[in-house]
């Protein structure tokens, strides 16, 4: 019975040089060592969340799959080694951050939203006709179960900050955040390539949504012509699991939006689908033409042979007319491949070359995005959106600097996002992993700088930095291009009302909002910090006072606006009880909707990790701590209930009921949602910065265990990493009402322990050990 032996499918983390252009050897796998190992594995005949302890497995008609499971959210290039063979056979491998959504169709996937770097898909097909070790060419972006390491405890002992106390479920929300920084944040060309260029047959591309040619978005009324050759279509010669039911073999399919399958809030639309009237083969060159005229007719034939045209202005998806304006892409569906070569595109009307390009040099991949990766930088998560989010970087970047202390992250992350400022002073939202960043001005404007509160996060962001580190070298290096973003959000304040008046906002209103007028005022202020710290100046004049949604709209509130306003110190003592106690109007099951106009009873409204994040700082400064506590133990803790969907890091979306808040296309490892990683490190076990420029790099800090103490704790650690080395370290235990507190810190610096009415100062030595009555 024997078909199929094989030891498990490891993840390894190599840079793009490491990784050959082959799939397959008959070479053991003995030459790699695999960064991470899977905990378990199950063999049956159907996917199991219960799993073993690991060892090699067996495949045949009686056990069909193995389930194997790495414990919690990885990332990396998969690899299998086959033992033994009894005759050639197909082995698909899935990836899921969540066990539940193995079943489905496409697994977790796909993702069509961007390139990424990485496998679009994740669902992986291969030939096995011989022993030896099998590799993807592509990285699958966050796994924690996938069917075909050093023990967790051990990696979080060994990273630069710290988190532990008398509450295990508190210890492993702490880790959220850690592990979905860790997986989002990556070493520059880290990430191989994910096209191949071959000098005579061109770019091979395989398991990719179309990249398109950065050049090519104000193109319209085109015509384009350019060689394929299907290396591997699909055909059930080629793998037995193609879904035919979705791309059938010789047909022409023709899609608006993101693909051929939905993926939540990314809809695809199948506007038409016609047989070409031949049959298209593999390994054979064809000619393929498309002409698009300017009454919207689209014309496409293969080797001179026509297919059917189509009338673009029949079609609505998604209530929008379909634009014939915009570029081209070169892709290949999940498990098919095929070269392209001998693009020309020019005028339909006048035929003058507009694009020409034969796809045979190594340049190809930086025109179409598709090189490893340009920077030392952080995602929005390792599975999606695998792009570099100005804004969402907000909470990843102070989760840095209460766990991984990886600031070489951080400033490598700035430095991709500075490259791409235009005149204006605005720098892009989402940039590409593997696009030249000196040219996103050829991209659409509103789609590459349209979010105008990511600019203020972006700069609190880099003052977050500065706060954790005293990098002042690098403040001074980078303040130039700060200060042109700043002129560029004064620019925005309005000067009747003197609030912020902003184009389109993610987080809140736009016009006089709450968000974009409080934030402007902590930006202002972080900026004025700074400013005084390497001796420039700036201006912090304006006062902004309502944080209502908006200004036209007083009585609608919101949790962003609500934390923003309390964060920047706009609201008072008595304004900011009052605030948070108007936040019983946007609470749902387990913590806060967006803003209270939301249906509380939509299948839509969600809970975002993100936005509840800014709120305990806000929630804190009311003192309301039975409320800051439940905030954390309900979000946070939904993350860590069911062994089904947890992936050991922070989610980015949870729906009322604690489930993954956008199904299998939601991110399981999305740092912009670790925010409780860093509030444990500063209000549980209360080991934060001091205010103002003398807190910058903990020169002075305070030890302010408030929160912990109302939860009940009888003991709690913390430990910061400084900059460029050194840390803090903080231990406190309860016991008959007293509290016993040891702290470490270099003797250069200076604190302030604080709870209740007990107040200490702490200096000019590099260990304090003292007891108090409670």
């Amino acid at each position: 019975m024997l078909t199929f032996k094989s030891i498990l499918v490891f993840l390894l983390q190599i840079s793009s040089a490491s990784l050959g252009t082959s799939r397959s050897t008959s070479k053991p796998c003995r030459n790699v060592a695999p960064s991470f190992w899977p905990d378990g594995i199950a063999v049956d005949t159907s996917y199991k969340a219960k799993t073993s302890k690991l060892s090699s497995f067996t495949l045949n008609s009686k056990s069909r799959v193995a389930t194997v499971d790495y414990g919690t959210e990885r990332a990396g290039l998969p690899f299998f080694e086959v033992l033994e063979l009894e005759k050639p056979v197909q082995v698909e491998l899935r990836f899921s951050e969540a066990f539940i959504y193995l079943t489905e169709p496409w697994s977790d996937g796909p993702y069509l939203f961007n390139t990424g770097q990485a496998n679009s898909f994740r669902v992986e097909t291969f030939n096995i006709t011989q022993p030896g070790c099998y590799k993807s060419r592509f990285v699958q972006g966050g796994a924690t179960m996938t069917s075909p390491s050093a023990p967790d405890w051990q990696f979080f002992r060994d990273l630069p900050g710290a988190f532990s106390c008398s509450d295990n479920i508190l210890n492993d929300i702490w880790k959220l955040g850690a592990r979905a920084t860790i997986n989002s944040c990556l070493g520059k060309s880290t990430q191989p390539a994910v096209w191949q260029i071959d000098p005579n047959d061109g770019a091979y591309v395989a398991n990719q949504r179309p990249a398109t040619a950065i050049e090519g978005h104000s193109f319209a009324n085109y015509t384009l012509e350019f060689d394929a050759y299907i290396d591997r279509g699909g055909l059930w010669s080629s793998f037995a699991n193609t879904n035919n039911s979705v791309t059938p073999p010789n047909t022409l399919l023709l899609a608006s939006r993101f693909g051929f399958v939905n993926q939540t809030t990314l809809p695809s639309y199948i506007l038409a689908s016609a047989k070409i009237p031949f049959s298209v083969k593999e390994k054979t060159w064809y000619r393929i033409k498309t002409v698009l005229g300017r009454k919207g007719k689209l014309e496409i034939s293969v080797d001179g042979r026509e297919v059917p045209k189509v009338d673009l202005t029949n079609y609505a998806p998604g209530g929008k007319s379909v634009s014939t304006t915009g570029p081209f892409g070169f892709g290949a569906w999940q498990d098919q491949a095929a070269y392209f070569r001998n693009v020309i595109a020019y005028d339909t009307a006048n035929k003058s070359v507009i694009y020409s390009n034969p796809l045979t040099s190594p340049e190809t991949l930086v025109e179409y995005g598709t090189q490893e990766n340009l920077g030392t930088v952080c995602l929005d998560g390792p599975k999606r959106d695998r792009l570099v989010w100005l804004g969402n970087f907000y909470h990843t970047s102070r989760v840095i600097g209460a766990s991984t202390g990886g600031f070489n992250y951080t400033r490598g992350t700035f430095n991709f996002l500075l490259q791409t400022q235009i005149r204006s002073g605005q720098i892009a939202i989402a940039p590409y992993l593997g696009y030249d960043l000196t040219k996103t001005g050829t991209l659409s404007l509103e789609r590459v700088y349209g979010l105008d509160d990511y600019q203020l996060l972006g700069f609190l962001e880099f003052a977050h930095y500065i706060r954790q580190t005293n990098d002042l070298q690098y403040a001074r290096k980078t303040w130039s291009q700060w200060e042109k973003q700043l002129s560029w959000l004064a620019s925005n304040i309005n000067s009747t009302s003197g609030l912020a008046d902003f184009g389109f906002n993610f987080l809140g209103a736009a016009q006089g909002g709450s968000l974009g007028s409080c934030a402007t005022v902590e930006t202002l202020n972080a900026a004025t910090d700074i400013a005084e710290a390497i001796g420039k100046k700036t201006s912090s004049e304006y006062l902004l006072g309502t944080y209502g949604y908006a200004l036209g709209d007083l009585n609608t509130s919101s949790v962003a606006g609500t934390a923003f306003c309390l964060s920047s110190h706009v609201a008072s003592k008595e304004r900011a009880v009052s605030a948070v106690a108007a936040l019983d109007e946007l609470e749902l099951d387990l913590g806060y909707e967006d803003r209270s106009t939301l249906d509380d009873h939509d299948i839509e409204t969600k809970i975002s990790p993100n936005t509840n994040g800014l709120l305990p700082q806000a929630i804190l400064a009311a003192e309301d701590w039975g409320r800051a506590a439940k905030l954390i133990y309900n979000v946070w803790g939904a993350m860590l209930k069911d062994p089904e969907t947890r992936s050991g890091a922070s989610w980015e979306y949870l729906t009322p009921a604690g489930q993954p808040g956008l199904g299998a296309f939601t991110s399981l490892g999305h740092p912009w949602g670790g925010v409780a990683t860093y509030i444990l490190t500063e209000w549980v076990a209360g080991l934060r910065s001091a205010d103002g420029v003398q807190g910058f790099g903990y020169k002075s800090w305070v030890v302010n265990p408030e929160l912990g103490v109302h939860m009940g704790l009888s003991h709690a650690r913390a430990k910061v990493p400084l900059y460029p080395s050194g840390e803090v370290e903080i231990k406190w235990s309860i016991k008959s009402k007293k509290m016993t507190v040891r702290i470490k810190a270099p003797a250069e610096t200076k604190g302030v322990f604080w709870i209740g009415k007990t107040k200490k100062t702490l200096e000019n030595d590099s260990s304090y050990q003292f007891t108090i009555q409670l």
